[in-house]
């Protein structure tokens, strides 16, 4: 089945006074604000293809996270262009951590940097006209007359970073996909892929789209063509130290050079069509269940003690502020919601999981799949670490803590972990010894992946 295809590139690097705030997301414990520095403009840009059976669409964007309600107002707005079908649109983030706060609540602005009211109203500012301009991207990249392309998949390897959590995969795969005109054969668009945090470039003032970007550049200056950078499972990869600019152009030139090279080469796979899509939200659930009266009252005692413990600078401190008032308002949270979505084209697989999902889920889905399976992460909305079930188990034993979200009480948000930035009260659920039971995070996501795969 023929495909066409349109895409679209906006440099929607924030400026006052069209941005109300300039605060950057991605790093925690002190207020960090941009005063006008860019080194690499940030980049939102939008691909639709096209099967014959009206557009499929994503959208991928320079930007840290994307909280729950952020993704939602896009959603919502866009979905009348694909259909109303869930499936047929798709966001992903880069995850870089030298861009704009989005949206206010998870992560915590007053937990991450202690900004006062008049600030977190400026963010929501900011949030606004953020979710203004990826909609009308999506609008005017649907609107764009398409060209006629043929599609194909290739990966490739290049090694550019470690895994931080002790965790044994360091994940080293390029995904590829390349866009051909139909009417000459010559090149249009490469999507490609890889997964490692984009925080190259180390904590300062300046917007940048880290190694993701640099690597753009490196193939469309190569290529002559656009470029669109996907994150994948890099929950647990960090890129090579030391983390500074100059790192972000070696580290981007490295994985441009190596997606350049793929596709001046042999080996390409046809994709076909029709394309398939499928959308799915799972809800797993937290360690604690704080619909029992007696656990919420446990927290509640335990959040207290936080603040006899931390001082008010901190953070932690902070968080335990937040989670107490949620008992006296909406109350806890019950359940971390994930949603997950697949792209299915003949020959090729896309499955697209939402947050910051750790590489084992990669590994064992890539091993347990067969044909092409292209995995993405931080997928619609990033509002927490989603860990396999050993990391989960370890708390504070690996990494601090952080990818697990606790340390030393597993009942409770973990000082300096990801729980306590996200603003969120518990861990995800895990069974303390043996293997992943039933109900827990490991199973829930494994199982629901593979369900979706097998449709």
């Amino acid at each position: 089945m023929p495909f066409s295809m349109s895409v679209k590139t906006l440099d929607y690097t924030p400026s006052w006074p069209t941005y109300p705030s300039l605060w950057m997301g991605g790093y925690c414990g002190a207020p960090r604000g941009n005063q006008g520095a860019v080194d690499r403009r940030l980049r939102a840009q939008c691909v639709v293809i096209d099967d014959g059976a009206g557009p499929k669409v994503m959208l991928r964007v320079d930007v840290v996270s994307i909280p729950r309600y952020v993704h939602q107002a896009i959603r919502s707005a866009v979905l009348p262009l694909v259909g109303n079908n869930n499936g047929n649109f798709l966001i992903i983030v880069s995850h870089t951590h030298s861009g704009p706060m989005i949206g206010t609540t998870s992560p915590s602005p007053y937990v991450m940097m202690d900004l006062a009211p008049a600030d977190i109203n400026a963010i929501e500012g900011t949030t606004t006209v953020f979710i203004n301009q990826m909609v009308a991207l999506v609008q005017q990249t649907v609107a764009m007359a398409r060209t006629p392309v043929t599609l194909w998949y290739k990966e490739g390897s290049t090694t550019i970073g470690y895994n931080r959590a002790e965790e044994p995969h360091v994940m080293t795969t390029i995904s590829a996909l390349i866009a051909r005109r139909t009417s000459d054969n010559g090149l249009h668009t490469v999507l490609f892929g890889y997964a490692c945090h984009a925080v190259s470039r180390g904590n300062d003032r300046t917007f940048c789209s880290d190694y993701p970007g640099a690597a753009t550049d490196v193939i469309s200056n190569a290529l002559g063509i656009q470029a669109l950078f996907f994150q994948g499972a890099a929950g647990d990869q960090e890129p090579n130290d030391p983390h500074s600019p100059s790192m972000v152009t070696s580290l981007g030139t490295t994985l441009g050079n190596a997606v350049v090279s793929m596709v001046n080469s042999g080996g390409w796979n046809a994709v076909t069509g029709p394309v398939a899509t499928y959308y799915n939200e799972i809800k797993i659930p937290l360690q604690v269940d704080f619909g029992d009266p007696a656990a919420a009252i446990r927290a509640r005692n335990s959040y207290n003690d936080r603040l006899d413990t931390f001082p008010p600078d901190d953070f932690a401190y902070r968080h335990a502020e937040v989670m107490i008032e949620k008992f006296h308002g909406p109350g806890l949270p019950k359940v971390f919601p994930m949603p997950i979505q697949r792209w299915n084209l003949g020959g090729l697989n896309i499955l697209a999981m939402s947050h910051e999902v750790l590489s084992q889920y990669s590994v064992v889905l890539q091993n347990q799949t067969p044909g092409w399976l292209w995995i993405m992460a931080y997928a619609n909305e990033t509002e927490g670490y989603v860990a396999g079930h050993s990391v989960l188990q370890a708390g504070e034993s690996k990494h601090f803590g952080y990818e697990a979200g606790w340390t030393d009480d597993d009942q409770m948000s973990g000082p300096g972990s990801w729980t306590t930035f996200y603003a969120w009260p518990a861990p995800l659920k895990f069974n303390p010894s043996g293997a992943a039971a039933a109900g827990s995070t490991e199973r829930l996501v494994l199982d629901a992946c593979t369900a979706m795969l097998n449709l």
